[in-house]
């Protein structure tokens, strides 16, 4: 029996818009194991819960997925999962459509079977994206027109003083990741570069119970954190037990911390300690305590801090860190995968297979 083209046609569409549903669920639908709101993908199941997240836009309108679709097929290939996790693509609104999804999607196909990724691979990675939108919106305070008052890091104004708020804290409030047991972010310029790594970097963190992983600790200029220094010694003599905690992890502070005179000059021009954040690896729960919560929302309260002084996400992580965690337990360098960002390979180091 003959079928018309116009019946092709109906099966094409309908399945475009099946998929389009597919990749756009409500959260409320979503089901896990056990008990949350997370997609499974493997037929094995893990104790705990995760994902790969890229933020790829943050203002509305294209961008190129150019450098995505070399990232994700290398991640894939070069990273020995142990257990298959959604990749999480979270858009101000380029993906909104089921034919720019679809259109993604055949890209990525294409790449991935370039890079090597078996069909069966490149299959089931196609099916673990996860297209979300997450919207970017001005804090009340800061006007459309900024830009015009000269913020620090003009040239990329709002766009990269979102991305810097959003990864400092509003990512642990996100409804799609707030809870997982751990998530890893990638930049879309990220690579894991070669094969080298020996274990899944989830099942490191959960073995060892690890809060938080990370690839390089450059400081971050004093240009780009005037105020840090002050905000970060005023929080701590106000918080004793976060006192105590800087203290235990060795913590160093620019000189004159007490001396007389404006205490928001202290540290003034002085490097801040940074994790960069294009690997950033970290357990979702040790940076939602109650301690952390309060943490995060005073740093959220004064929206000047990003959006004009372009506080960045990589010395609010090490802050984080270093006030809330046990440094020598709960962190970790992951130098054991090959990795690079932009064109800037990042010395790798020996990897140890993990026990059993």
């Amino acid at each position: 029996m003959a079928f018309p083209k116009r019946y092709f046609a109906i099966v094409a569409v309908a399945a475009a818009i099946l998929l389009y549903l597919a990749r756009t669920q409500n959260y409320d639908s979503w089901t896990s194991e056990p008990g949350g709101r997370i997609p499974v993908y493997s037929a094995d199941a893990a104790p705990y819960t995760a994902a790969i997240v890229y933020l790829v836009s943050v203002m509305p309108g294209p961008r190129s997925p150019d450098r995505l679709l070399q990232s994700i097929p290398l991640m894939q290939k070069n990273i020995p999962w142990q257990h298959k996790w959604p990749v999480l693509l979270l858009h101000a609104g380029m993906y909104d459509t089921a034919e720019s999804q679809l259109e993604f999607l055949s890209r990525l196909r294409d790449s991935s079977e370039q890079h090597g990724l078996t069909p069966e691979a490149t299959e089931g990675l196609l099916g673990r994206i996860e297209f979300i939108t997450t919207h970017h919106d001005l804090p009340e305070g800061i006007p459309a027109d900024g830009v015009a008052d000269n913020p620090i890091w003009s040239g990329e104004w709002p766009a990269y003083h979102h991305m810097c708020a959003f990864f400092s804290y509003k990512i642990f409030n996100h409804p799609r990741i707030k809870d997982l047991t751990y998530y890893l972010r990638l930049d879309d310029d990220s690579y894991v570069r070669a094969p080298g790594a020996c274990f899944d970097p989830f099942e490191y963190m959960h073995i060892h119970n690890k809060s938080f992983a990370f690839r390089d600790d450059p400081v971050d200029a004093g240009w780009v954190t005037e105020g840090m220094w002050p905000f970060v010694s005023n929080y701590a003599q106000n918080h004793p037990e976060v006192e105590s905690t800087l203290v235990h992890n060795g913590w160093q502070w620019p000189g004159g911390r007490f001396w007389p005179g404006p205490s928001h000059k202290f540290g003034e021009g002085v490097n801040f300690p940074s994790f960069e954040t294009n690997f950033d690896l970290v357990k979702v729960s040790r940076f939602r305590t109650p301690e952390m919560m309060e943490f995060l929302h005073e740093l959220a309260s004064d929206p000047r801090r990003f959006y004009w002084q372009r506080w960045g996400d990589a010395p609010v992580r090490a802050a984080e860190v270093y006030m809330f965690l046990d440094v020598a337990e709960e962190i970790h360098r992951m130098c054991e995968i090959p990795y690079a960002h932009k064109d800037r390979p990042f010395e790798d180091c020996e990897c140890v297979p993990l026990a059993g």
